[in-house]
């Protein structure tokens, strides 16, 4: 019971964190980081040492069937220590926003375990309907901190993302279902494929929830309204952490039963023009959240063209994105709540200068930047993964090179382009950022992912998800 314990932790101590928020969003804060850390001690044991844990019998219907391995162990331990992080970067923020709102911010500590402890559960569950209804706990708990702690027409907001998150989790739901008619009751990936076969329907039905759910080109709609409005602590999860869910779910079920390989091709050019497409909508903004939105989009390019490859090396390269676009992308976010509560703007072009106002502030956004990009940071080998699985599916087709090439060049561009208008020209302001527990996440966050670049840790984490999607994959 151990796995489902880590996953309900967090739920449970929600309800003290609601009690204490009523007098301190510090101490929240610090009780819904706590909550975090068996989850985070469990997956890292699994991830750095390429151990597998499982729970539950996997007969019949057995609704307390978990498992966790190094592919979505990696998942699990993105979620956990990006959450804690959030969870410390939280009380500063939510105090400013409690003040403008003029209510407390007991809700949103009551709510975030249950958001991250759902998120942990989806990716730890066996069994495909607890999957779902864990997705479904994630959810309902994102929706009530938007609407009461989000910025713009929140209800507005709430209902857009009510009816797309849901439109996409009720497919993927009918594609579970279609599945439990043929008998198969468990996430293939956990049970090594085992009882599947060909399904295009299922496969359909799961493959355009996932896509919703990843927000990519043509379904992305909703993605930068939602995270642009969200309360920024929400925003560093669920841009980073709850949209890579489709992803998994991809990788772990829909490829599994895929009708025939002329889909996974086909999967591959709309991936590349996905990460372009973000790419280049995410240069054109002026507001820094919804700039981060649109990098998401792209982002998820990237995540859903490892999946698309269908090799092992895709499959690796895909973990290995959710875990730097996880930090990368919160490291980021967070920055923008702290530009929110201390410069008062979320314009870009009202920026400029900013390393000399907060030094620390500008080396931990450049960090989270070249994870992006795949540079000096665990999204380098990230990406270094992707190419390989890229040239090994492609292999002679040189013409295929260049979109993939461009998909770089994009990501590359917004991503020092931003940093030069944000950081970097005459400085716009004489004053300096605090020094307080908001600045000092960010800067763990982006410590934490060059350290992740390092060796052992990176080649340490690469080769475990190699050995188990090796073994589990559904190319085998």
């Amino acid at each position: 019971m151990m796995i489902l314990i880590s996953v309900l932790f967090p739920m449970i101590l929600s309800f003290v964190a609601y009690a204490a928020a009523k007098r301190s969003a510090y101490m929240a804060g610090y009780i819904s980081a706590a909550a975090l850390l068996p989850l985070l001690a469990l997956s890292a044991y699994v991830v750095f040492g390429g151990v597998d844990l499982s729970e539950g019998t996997f007969q019949g219907f057995d609704v307390l069937a978990f498992r966790i391995m190094p592919f979505n162990g990696v998942f699990i331990f993105t979620v956990a220590l990006v959450g804690l992080f959030v969870a410390l970067f939280s009380p500063p923020y939510m105090e400013h926003r409690s003040h403008e709102l003029g209510r407390d911010s007991a809700v949103f500590y009551l709510t975030y375990g249950f958001f991250v402890g759902g998120l942990a559960g989806a990716f730890a569950a066996a069994n495909l309907v607890v999957v779902y209804v864990f997705i479904e706990v994630a959810l309902i708990a994102s929706l009530f901190q938007i609407l009461y702690y989000g910025y713009g027409d929140r209800v507005r907001i709430t209902v857009m993302y009510l009816v797309w998150s849901h439109v996409g989790a009720f497919l993927v739901l009918a594609g579970f279902l279609l599945l439990y008619l043929k008998g198969v009751y468990y996430v293939p990936l956990l049970i090594g494929g085992r009882g599947t076969g060909p399904d295009a329907l299922a496969f359909v039905l799961i493959l355009i929830g996932s896509l919703i759910k990843m927000a990519t080109l043509g379904v992305h709609m909703w993605l930068p309204y939602v995270h642009a409005e969200a309360p920024t602590p929400l925003s560093a999860l669920l841009s980073p952490v709850l949209v890579g869910i489709g992803g998994y779910l991809i990788a772990s079920v829909a490829m599994y039963v895929l009708p025939n390989s002329e889909w996974t091709q086909w999967l591959v050019y709309y991936a590349v023009a996905t990460a372009i497409y973000g790419g280049l909508m995410a240069f054109l903004q002026r507001d820094i959240k919804r700039l981060f939105a649109y990098s998401t989009v792209s982002q998820m390019g990237y995540l859903l063209l490892g999946v698309a490859l269908a090799n092992v090396y895709g499959y690796t390269a895909a973990a290995l994105f959710y875990l730097s676009h996880g930090l990368g992308k919160a490291v980021l976010f967070m920055t923008a709540g702290y530009f929110i509560m201390y410069l008062g703007t979320r314009d870009v072009e009202k920026m400029g200068g900013l390393y000399g106002w907060r030094p620390e502030l500008a080396g931990a956004a450049i960090v989270g930047f070249l994870n992006l990009a795949g540079i000096l940071s665990i999204g380098m080998i990230s990406e270094i993964t992707l190419t390989v699985g890229y040239a090994q599916y492609f292999q002679t087709d040189y013409a295929f090179y260049i979109p993939y090439a461009l998909v770089l060049l994009v990501t590359g561009i917004y991503a020092f382009n931003t940093i030069r208008v944000v950081f970097f020209g005459p400085p716009k302001r004489e004053d300096r950022g605090p020094v307080d527990i908001a600045l000092a996440s960010i800067v763990a966050v982006a410590f934490i992912s060059l350290l992740l670049f390092i060796p052992p840790f990176s080649n340490t984490i690469a080769d475990n998800i190699y050995k188990a999607v090796g073994a589990v994959g559904p190319w085998r």
